[in-house]
């Protein structure tokens, strides 16, 4: 192989990797243009998961949230599979709550077709994403008619990507004229060592005085 050759190929190499690791970034209160497609889940350490039968007059089916560890931070994913018996399809996924990393605090977000763990093939993209200041993170399947949910599809799993190191229940809203709820999971802050030092420090003064007083009263 020549040299020109080599270097040609390690710099189809090196685009595809950058391509890989190719992020839509969700800043607040500006929607993407995009939600960036990447071939399956990032991996880590399973935390927790939740599966919820959602039915009403305008859609069933399952509603399926997950979070895992990275090692550097917490990913969420979520995915609806609405049932071919529902009247419509779905326009829109909204994530709740997020607003204990900061409003400032780039998310990022992404989704994958690809099936693992409680999740199955996806076969609807979202369009878009947006992030309000209290901590919602949508997702929207509604520039045309043909990107909905529509009855016997599946959503791709939508995953955000965070900085959270601690997680609690949240909510995963549905819509599409009707809403509804399905569980889902929030991220909650961590108190930094000194904020821990403090409060410990607080707490080994109160039990001082509590016992001070005691010997007092005797």
């Amino acid at each position: 192989m020549t040299f020109e050759r080599q270097l040609s190929t390690l710099a189809i190499i090196l685009a595809g990797a950058t391509g890989l690791a190719h992020a839509t970034p969700l800043p607040t209160e500006i929607p993407t243009a995009n939600v960036d497609i990447v071939p399956g889940f990032f991996g880590g350490t399973l935390l927790d998961t939740a599966i919820t039968n959602i039915s009403n007059a305008s859609y069933n089916g399952i509603a399926r949230a997950a979070v895992y560890d990275t090692g550097t931070g917490l990913d969420f994913y979520y995915q609806f599979s609405n049932d071919a018996s529902s009247v419509n399809g779905l326009e829109r996924f909204s994530a709740y709550n997020f607003s204990s990393v900061g409003s400032t605090t780039v998310l990022d977000v992404y989704q994958t077709a690809a099936p693992f763990g409680v999740f199955v093939t996806g076969t609807e993209p979202s369009d878009y994403a947006d992030r309000t200041a209290f901590g919602v993170v949508g997702l929207s399947f509604v520039p045309n008619g043909a990107s909905k949910i529509n009855p016997g599809t599946t959503s791709y799993t939508q995953i955000i990507r965070t900085n959270a190191r601690a997680y609690t229940g949240g909510n995963f809203g549905l819509l599409d004229g009707i809403g509804d709820n399905a569980r889902g999971f929030s991220t909650t802050a961590v108190p930094e060592p000194s904020t821990s030092a403090l409060m410990l420090t607080g707490l080994a003064a109160c039990v001082f005085f509590i016992r001070r007083g005691r010997k007092t009263g005797h």
